[in-house]
């Protein structure tokens, strides 16, 4: 014989939880890349040539060149809230046999928010601190999705970059 839960059951729990994301929740931005192109008609420029095809993934530069352009990558930042867990032993959903480098965090966020986490270059965690370090972090994996139903939260690894 089937259970039949009521919605009404859900919908509390899901209260429940969207409450502890401003209880526990941090806001953290991510960063994404807006190029922008300029055209220089100075042949003069101290801009190297990169006319690499991955000439944008190379780290340590305002731009590129790219014939009679120059291609400047600019970073955007976009508030997010989420529960960050620092430590492996208070990660939620994962298998207690994991193995994660170290400087491996755990956030959780709300599905709406996922595809801006899938587009995002990298996340700065805990922007109220980042006056006194800035910590970014790269996607490490796949998110998951977790929770009842799992169609409401996801979790995400993430590896530190500095």
């Amino acid at each position: 014989m089937p259970i039949s839960v009521p919605q009404s059951v859900f919908d509390k729990y899901y209260d429940v939880i969207d409450s502890t994301f401003d209880i526990f929740g941090v806001t953290c931005q991510l960063v994404s890349i807006e190029k922008v192109e300029e055209i220089i008609y100075s042949p003069d420029n101290n801009i190297p040539d990169r006319n690499s095809i991955n000439a944008h993934r190379n780290r340590g530069g305002g731009g590129y060149d790219r014939g009679t352009k120059t291609i400047k990558e600019v970073e955007s930042f976009t508030d997010i809230k989420l529960k960050v867990y620092w430590d492996a032993k208070d990660w939620v959903g994962v298998a207690g046999n994991i193995k994660a480098q170290d400087n491996t965090i755990q956030t959780i966020g709300l599905m709406k928010d996922l595809p801006k986490i899938l587009k995002a270059k990298e996340l700065i965690v805990h922007k109220g601190i980042k006056d006194y370090g800035e910590m970014r972090f790269q996607r490490n994996g796949a998110h998951i999705p977790i929770g009842l139903k799992q169609d409401r939260y996801f979790s995400c690894l993430w590896q530190r970059t500095t």
